[in-house]
């Protein structure tokens, strides 16, 4: 005779339950002085720990203000998800029009297909997380243009066309690639970059 246990063993949280969990850490480590990310993916949460940088901010703001004044909506720092697929994102910007902006409800979050641009910009501690992590789950989350902008060398990629097509969702389009103080465009708007600072070594 085998005992058998009192409560089953869960192997896997909800996502409700990651989110709590993630609300909290961010809450907890506010409380303590320190700004931190809290992500979602893959059944688990990633902490980031942030760190000020002027060069970074500066660019956050002059891309929101640029997207501002075309109609468009800006938000920095913000959660992007799908719950759906269990994931969810900080992005230094997300863009969407005005429209989607009035339907939003009162989630802390935005839902990630009904977003039109979500932009980072490349940390110089921690590069992997824009080119590679981010790369995977944007197109994973419906979000039909991912910009990253590199501040290391002054450089601006933009990936658009999610596809399954390959059986795993990825931009299908070929990569677009420009150099600061190029015009670029990110959806069905342009970004002046001349004026976007580059990290100092």
């Amino acid at each position: 005779m085998s005992a058998q246990p009192v409560e089953p063993y869960r192997s896997t949280a909800t996502y409700d339950e990651l989110r709590d969990l993630a609300d909290g850490i961010v809450g907890e480590a506010d409380r303590l002085g320190h700004r931190v990310r809290a992500d979602i993916s893959e059944q688990g949460i990633t902490v980031h720990m942030m760190g000020p940088s002027r060069w970074h901010g500066r660019i956050v703001v002059m891309l929101a203000g640029q997207f501002e004044e075309q109609g468009a909506v800006a938000m920095a720092e913000t959660w992007v998800d799908h719950p759906a697929l269990g994931v969810c994102r900080t992005a230094d910007l997300l863009v969407m029009t005005q429209d989607a902006w009035d339907q939003q409800s009162e989630e802390p979050a935005v839902f990630a297909p009904e977003v039109s641009v979500a932009i980072e910009i490349v940390s110089p501690s921690n590069p992997g997380n824009d080119y590679i992590t981010k790369l995977r789950d944007y197109p994973r989350m419906g979000v039909p243009v991912y910009v990253i902008i590199d501040p290391r060398d002054g450089t601006v990629t933009v990936h658009s066309g999610p596809d399954t097509a390959s059986g795993e969702p990825r931009y299908a389009d070929t990569p677009r690639r420009y150099k600061f103080g190029d015009a670029v465009p990110m959806g069905t708007w342009t970004i002046d970059t001349a004026k976007f600072p580059r990290y100092r070594s």
